[in-house]
């Protein structure tokens, strides 16, 4: 479960400063587990001038992401399984030279998932505790991106498209972006725009009055300003909003109702705005060879959420070869205008979904990056030659690791007991990258 992504639908790791027209779109289901430990050493596309890679680049990364077990006090008994979720993910990104002015890029993602999941909160003996599924829920993604980069003398354009499918969620999405430097290339535009659409059918369909199948779509816009400040620090500033229109609640969650002592089905709008402003800093120490990051985040929604993200990383060079990465980073949201764990009388709308509850969130990570430089040489046949393959192969492995806790007294106004979400989670992530340029 990543702490912004949708533990609260911020969608954080997912719109910093990514392409948004590039991203894969899982469900909210595989999202929730994998869009932030993806993105903690992830496999990203290489750092690109205004010209065409002039190597083939190929991206391999392997993550485990696993949540704590629930603790038997905030558990429902003899009701489900306590141990949540595992996720094991793998990635494969090649980016190829095509001609003079473009290159291609394939990203390819498989995750599959098993474990319990929060379904709806009730009391027991005078705590709010919540009703677990059982230990079964497995599922498999699919995902493929591709994109084609146009170099110009002072920019790119970008046209993207992929699809994702699993058991019960099928999405495509097109994009288009563009890069544009000014001010001698101190300064550099980047705008951005994505059109999703997803089709849902969730298992057990039609039991319980569960949805049988239903649709949604996003448009997803993106713009950036960044600026070299000094021949030592950069700063950029970045604007996504979102607007999704359909079926946005979640087909397995319920709610509970006192006044009727029953269960309903999640219910959530069938519209949603969202805005998030991301400002960040780089400042390199020259005598120490290292570099300070700092990170901002804000984000509101027409579902009257309010997050706010604060993280701060260094980045540490050493033998020349290898860099290390420690970070750390705050998290804190406000709770959706149709939260509450338990209901007194049925609303129009309604969800005791924990990612939609107030809470806070904080977080230890650290990579470790390690580069071989011609690591081997070899003469290449003249048809691989002619995609990009060259003499020699170069390497990078990096080694990433995660600590992430989550409580209702983390935020910015700390939570009543009977308030705090049970389902709240905690987890790790450990994830491998091997990156080569040929």
């Amino acid at each position: 479960m990543s702490d912004e992504v949708t533990e609260g639908q911020t969608e954080d790791d997912a719109t910093e400063t990514r392409a948004a027209f590039a991203m894969p779109r899982p469900s909210p289901k595989l999202a929730a587990l994998t869009t932030s430990a993806l993105a903690l050493p992830g496999i990203v596309g290489p750092a690109q001038a205004d010209a065409p890679i002039e190597r083939a680049t190929a991206s391999s990364s392997f993550s485990y992401y696993r949540e704590d077990q629930i603790r038997q006090n905030k558990k429902l008994s003899d009701v489900g399984s306590n141990k949540r979720y595992e996720v094991y993910a793998k990635q494969l990104r090649i980016d190829v030279p095509t001609t003079e002015r473009t290159d291609v890029g394939i990203d390819f993602l498989y995750e599959s998932m098993s474990g319990a999941s929060p379904i709806y909160v009730t009391r027991e003996n005078g705590r709010l505790v919540t009703a677990m599924s059982g230990a079964t829920i497995e599922d498999e993604r699919y995902d493929l991106n591709l994109d084609l980069d146009y170099y110009l003398d002072e920019g790119k354009d970008t046209i993207s498209a992929g699809f994702s499918t699993e058991k019960d969620y099928d999405s495509v999405h097109v994009g288009l972006a563009t890069t544009r430097n000014f001010n001698d290339k101190n300064t550099t535009l980047d705008l951005a725009g994505t059109f999703a659409y997803d089709w849902i059918e969730p298992t057990g369909g039609g039991t319980n009055n569960r949805i049988v199948t239903d649709e949604k779509w996003s448009v997803d816009l993106f713009m950036g300003l960044a600026q070299i400040i000094s021949r030592a620090s950069t700063a950029q500033v970045t604007i996504n909003y979102k607007h999704s229109e359909g079926f946005l609640s979640d087909p397995y969650k319920r709610f509970r109702v006192d006044a009727v002592n029953s269960n309903f089905n999640d219910r959530r709008p069938e519209e949603r705005e969202m805005v998030s402003i991301m400002a960040r800093y780089r400042h390199h120490f020259e005598d120490l060879e290292g570099s300070l990051h700092l990170d901002y985040r804000f984000f509101a929604d027409s579902w009257e959420m309010v997050s706010h993200t604060v993280e701060v990383g260094w980045y540490q060079s050493l033998f020349d070869s290898l860099t290390i990465k420690p970070a750390i980073r705050w998290y804190s949201q406000s709770k959706a205008e149709f939260y509450e764990p338990i209901f007194a009388v049925e609303p129009i709308h309604g969800s005791s979904d924990y990612r939609l509850s107030p809470y806070g969130a904080v977080s230890a990570k650290i990579r470790f990056d390690y580069e071989i430089l011609d690591a081997f040489t070899y003469n290449p046949p003249e048809f691989l030659q002619a995609i990009g393959i060259t003499e020699g192969l170069d390497v990078i492995a990096s080694l990433s690791y995660e600590r992430y806790l989550s409580n209702g007294h983390f935020g910015l106004q700390s939570v009543g007991e009977f308030e705090e979400a049970p389902g709240l989670v905690s987890f790790q992530v450990i994830a491998f990258t091997l990156s080569g340029s040929f």
